[in-house]
């Protein structure tokens, strides 16, 4: 075991659900290196037996091996994590738990790879262990995205002038000096001190603490040791070898795509690719393509339609991801339990009946449509439910029009 790669993982796991990655992670690792390698989770109460179990098999089925350690059993630890409880939320403290790793892995531990779950190695991580750190803490990749971005978009420590752009390195795949990290006990009271400073707000805080931390004795590693997803579609780039990150939500479903289907190959060597599984992934699917023949359906008519009258809440509306050309009716639904229509009806009926359609995005939208029918309107030509072009997170499809409606 001396002699072994030594690679660790930081989770907690509310749903149930995120191990799977990690476990996605060590298979691309087994699968590309030749050497011994002992895994190291940190972890909270969140990682279940089911899943602990399954990363156990999974090692083994490699003949290699894997140790655990809840951070909550150390008692600095501990306390670290119930100071970071007042500061994020619980699906947010997992990315802090690697600055436990200083005490938690064995003293006799010289170097290790830390990676985030979100990463596919395709290479033999030997690569990345051989490489010599000199007089530096840690090596990382500078982050390809955040070295392109304008300056009101990048981190807070970039703004501040604490950090070069062109120098600050994405933390999810670290090559550590782990002799200085296991004398570097004060590092969790640091990283609470750094995000307790006014004008400290991020979105990043273990890797602003860290591109400050170790601004001077990082060393810059090339790009293929944390090869960003997004950046290399963006950028049309692909790599035979290289640890591939799937950050910022980089992982789709889409079957042509080199990437999705590079993180599917080594899921489906899983002891998490199970019937289960498989059939959560079909019923996601086949949600996602009702959910864009809706819309595509809805689309198609409001295309035809150039009068457009939009009726209902203007807080739903607001959450209207497209661009869409009509007028506003609020039917004060956000400020009282009764619908107003207001002359909504009159400028309706004084349209060409070939060119109106009304789009109702309301909660009451069964009601509403008793009422419209009422009057001899017909749903699906006269009006259609428009709640669906709310809903921001199914990116389903894309609709450009003149105008942009106003936010209300």
């Amino acid at each position: 075991m001396d002699n072994a790669i030594h690679v660790c993982y930081a989770l907690n796991d509310i749903s149930g659900t995120y191990t799977k990655f990690v476990g996605a992670s060590l298979c691309s690792i087994f699968e590309n290196t030749k050497s011994s390698v002992v895994v190291h989770v940190l972890h909270d109460d969140t990682l279940n037996d089911e899943n602990t179990n399954r990363l156990i098999e999974l090692t083994e089925n490699y003949g290699q091996n894997i140790c655990f350690y809840n951070i909550l059993n150390a008692s600095s630890s501990r306390d670290f994590i119930g100071k970071i409880q007042q500061i994020y939320l619980p699906q947010y403290q997992g990315m802090l738990f690697r600055f436990a790793m200083g005490e938690l892995l064995p003293s006799s531990i010289k170097r290790a790879i830390y990676l985030d779950a979100d990463t596919i190695v395709n290479m033999d991580i030997v690569k990345l262990w051989n490489v010599e750190l000199g007089d530096a803490h840690i090596a990382a990749v500078s982050d390809s995205i955040i070295a392109r971005l304008p300056m009101d978009l990048v981190p807070v420590v970039v703004k501040n002038g604490l950090v070069q752009q062109d120098k600050y390195f994405n933390s999810g795949v670290l090559l550590m000096d782990m002799d200085f990290f296991s004398g570097y006990r004060q590092i969790t009271d640091d990283v609470i001190d750094f995000l307790l400073q006014d004008g400290i707000n991020t979105d990043y805080p273990d890797q602003d603490f860290l591109n400050c931390a170790f601004y001077e004795s990082c060393r810059l590693l090339p790009i293929e040791y944390n090869f960003l997803v997004n950046y290399a579609r963006m950028q049309k780039l692909n790599k035979e070898e290289a640890i591939f990150h799937y950050a910022g939500g980089a992982l789709k479903l889409d079957t042509k795509d080199t990437f999705d289907t590079l993180f599917w190959h080594y899921l489906c060597k899983t002891p998490w690719q199970n019937e289960n599984t498989s059939m959560r992934s079909l019923s996601y699917l086949s949600q996602n393509c009702r959910e864009l023949a809706e819309r595509s359906n809805l689309l198609t008519l409001l295309l035809g339609k150039p009068r457009r009258l939009i009726f209902g809440s203007r807080a739903l509306t607001s959450k209207m991801e497209l661009c869409l050309n009509g007028t506003f009716y609020d039917s004060g639904e956000d400020e009282t339990t009764n619908l107003q229509c207001g002359d909504l009806i009159d400028v309706f009926f004084s349209l060409p009946p070939d060119e109106r359609v009304l789009v109702i995005i309301s909660k009451h939208y069964e009601i509403l449509k008793k009422m419209f029918e009422g009057i001899g309107l017909k749903e699906g030509s006269d009006f259609v439910d428009g709640y669906i072009l709310t809903l921001s997170e199914k990116k389903a499809a894309e609709f450009k029009d003149s105008a942009i409606i106003g936010r209300y």
